[in-house]
């Protein structure tokens, strides 16, 4: 190929590239001194929000809106007492929001979660590969441990709903409630795997996504409630 035909950005992407850039260093910088700072982060009860942490699209990464991500966090601080222990499973944006809600209760909140940047959290942070069920540091000490807990099974397909739902029963308590962010297309499979049915609360993220997110539960409250199925008349 000859020197002329090499391909240049204008330019306009050029601009944009180095613009793309410089905003990914400027986040890994602020993550840095977070991590550097973190005991007195969280000795002051300084609040650590979602900014911190940038979307890893290869991990399947999509975090929620402030409004969903709250939602959550209050659902399972409404249907918690303190000494209760609460699971977000694949779910850092509603576990993060909680703590914000409640900092006197971040001992009760263990966040699993693949992605090592939220070791940040040290004994409330577990390593979590959903393809490994029962493959986590503590299995057995967190045997029906949990009282309440959210997943959002990372990928959009029935194995990794099932594995995860694997954890779930394994961690969970007798007593467990449970909330599952997915897709509308596994409706049937949470209903066979812990009976969790659909509810009227859809979960938005910052990006939008192109799938239709619904919520699932065990359980209803207040503000919490399950909704007819367009495939209730299947069941």
């Amino acid at each position: 190929m000859d020197s002329d035909d090499t391909p240049t950005l204008s330019a306009d992407a050029l601009a944009a590239l180095q613009s793309f850039l410089s905003e990914k260093q400027e986040l890994d910088d602020r993550f840095a001194q977070l991590q550097e700072n973190a005991d007195e982060v969280f000795r002051s009860n300084q609040k650590i929000t979602m900014d911190y942490f940038q979307e890893d699209w290869q991990l399947s990464q999509f975090w929620y809106d402030d409004a969903t991500a709250d939602f959550i966090a209050k659902r399972a601080l409404k249907n918690t007492k303190p000494g209760d222990k609460i699971a977000f499973i694949s779910s850092p944006t509603a576990y993060v929001a909680f703590r914000n809600l409640a900092p006197e209760r971040a001992d009760d909140a263990f966040v699993f979660e693949y992605d090592k940047r939220f070791d940040l959290f040290k004994e409330q942070f577990v390593f979590y590969d959903f393809s490994k069920p029962l493959g986590f540091a503590r299995v057995e000490e967190m045997k029906a441990m949990f009282k309440f807990i959210v997943a959002d099974p990372p990928f959009l397909n029935e194995d990794c709903l099932s594995q995860t739902m694997e954890t779930v029963k394994h961690v969970g308590a007798e007593d467990m409630l449970l909330m599952i962010d997915t897709g509308a297309v596994m409706e049937q499979l949470a209903k066979k795997l812990v009976g969790a049915r659909i509810t009227g609360f859809h979960p938005a993220h910052r990006g939008g996504l192109s799938n239709e997110f619904r919520c699932y539960s065990t359980f209803e409250d207040d503000k919490l409630k399950w909704s007819v199925s367009a495939n209730e008349g299947d069941n």
